[in-house]
């Protein structure tokens, strides 16, 4: 599996209130997609909401993955009018279609912030078929205990004081990895002191979920941007090298 040529822009912030496109064009390789956000994790100011007075602050979706591959204008469409998403975790695939991986288990992942409330940088990733059918993404689902599938994203980890990339999350499967060598040879890769690396088990130190061909999500962004990119595939695929950076 390979990275596509270049990095793809992710449209601006204008979405489709209607239903989500019944169909998409997916590809085998990886998806590397960048966002011109302005995320605010917890340790800088707020986000200033320009939007009128009773208005629910706006939903943010900043990128979505599904099986290895990148589906945020499609989770975008799905936004309700009262900023909130409902997300049918068993019909899901009725939705993020075609299958990206026909016949394989899949877990979706979610990167969002409200503007205008907390600003917190926010994530979830949950398996299709699992014990939580229905998930839905409001302005403080992060905080409440019943919503395990969805967490706010403490302070970005960063390789020394000397790091060029902030890794915000890495999900593989329905687990989130935090385990620092494994997120420090991530940031060498995007920092281009690394070659090829495999996708897996042996690489995580982990396999969350025995006997399932899981996917794999990293969120991350360039310590002189305020850009978030993305990089998604399948188990025992490759990221590889090279790759163009957009700022």
């Amino acid at each position: 599996m390979t990275l596509q040529d270049g990095w793809q822009n992710v449209p601006d912030h204008t979405r489709s209130k209607s239903k989500a496109k019944s169909e998409m064009s997916f590809k085998t390789a990886p998806s590397v997609t960048d966002e011109n956000v302005d995320p605010t994790p917890p340790y800088e100011d707020s986000v200033v909401d320009f939007r009128a007075p009773g208005l629910p602050a706006r939903l943010n979706v900043v990128s979505a993955t599904w099986g290895g591959v990148n589906v945020t204008e499609d989770i975008r469409s799905m936004v309700l009018a009262d900023e909130t998403l409902a997300l049918d975790m068993a019909n899901i695939y009725c939705v993020l279609m075609p299958d990206p991986v026909f016949g394989v288990q899949k877990t979706l992942s979610v990167l969002y912030q409200y503007e205008g409330a907390d600003g917190e940088l926010c994530v979830l990733n949950a398996p299709e078929q699992g014990p939580a059918r229905m998930l839905n993404i409001y302005p403080t689902a992060h905080k409440l205990s019943a919503t395990e599938h969805i967490r706010a994203l403490a302070r970005p980890w960063t390789a020394g004081p000397h790091g060029e990339v902030e890794i915000l999350a890495v999900l593989y499967g329905p687990d989130r990895i935090e385990t620092p060598s494994v997120l420090n040879e991530l940031a060498r890769f995007f920092e281009g002191r690394r070659g090829q690396i495999r996708m897996t088990n042996a690489f995580f130190k982990a396999d969350p979920w025995p006997n399932h061909r899981k996917s794999w999500t990293v969120y991350f962004r360039f310590l002189d941007s305020k850009k978030i990119q993305c990089v998604t595939g399948m188990e025992d695929g490759a990221l590889e090298v090279p790759w163009s950076r957009t700022y």
